[in-house]
């Protein structure tokens, strides 16, 4: 059985009941794979039709990705190792982004909450010359959709894991190279943007508990 984008689906469906999602959000869950802990699976959320949308459309990017030859990409968004049947719908297999504790790395969203923006404006930077050097146009780039790898001492990498890809604005990017650079900054600024309102409300926090 294959999807419309050509990647074979494994048609023996995969027991997810007894497991809890390591990540939830509005249309997807992850799971750790059962089978390899380097490895996760992301399903549909509900049996919504908008959450297999969002499968769909996922599987079909990564399809263009490959198609354009663009590997360079996987550096910094989780290449698809598979597309399954699991009892929570149809399941993508990638690569599970772990620090190098073991532990499974977390959004940048929650380490600002914890620890603020300023520390890791160094590496928001370097994300940001790789996202313009590779001329990704992305799409919903809130912190909250890359992961903060820790590699060891002070060392970090950003990755992105959802909204990668902005495939309203493709065909429009393709007309003219300045105009991508216009919307790749305009989704930048974006991102800053929601970088500073989630450390905004760290600081409102603190002065909250403050006696």
């Amino acid at each position: 059985m294959t999807a419309s984008s050509g990647t074979t689906i494994d048609k023996c469906a995969l027991s997810l009941a007894e497991l809890e999602p390591f990540a939830r959000g509005g249309w997807r869950h992850c799971y750790v794979h059962p089978d390899d802990p380097n490895l996760c699976i992301k399903v549909p959320a509900a049996a919504d039709e908008r959450c297999h949308a969002a499968q769909r459309m996922d599987i079909e990017d990564y399809a263009w990705v490959k198609k354009q030859g663009r590997v360079q990409l996987f550096e910094r968004i989780p290449r698809i190792e598979a597309v399954i049947e699991t009892d929570r719908g149809l399941g993508i297999v990638m690569r599970l982004f772990r620090d190098a504790d073991g532990s499974i790395s977390r959004p940048l969203s929650s380490l600002i909450g914890e620890r603020g923006l300023t520390r890791f404006l160094p590496v928001i930077d370097d994300w940001k010359r790789w996202v313009r050097q590779q001329r990704l146009l992305t799409g919903d780039t809130g912190p909250h959709n890359l992961l903060a790898l820790h590699l060891g001492s002070d060392e970090w990498k950003l990755v992105i894991v959802e909204g990668w890809m902005n495939r309203r604005h493709r065909w429009l990017a393709a007309l003219h190279p300045v105009f991508l650079d216009f919307l790749i900054d305009r989704e930048l600024r974006k991102f800053d943007r929601r970088a500073s309102e989630a450390d905004e409300r760290r600081v409102a926090r603190r002065r909250d508990v403050q006696p």
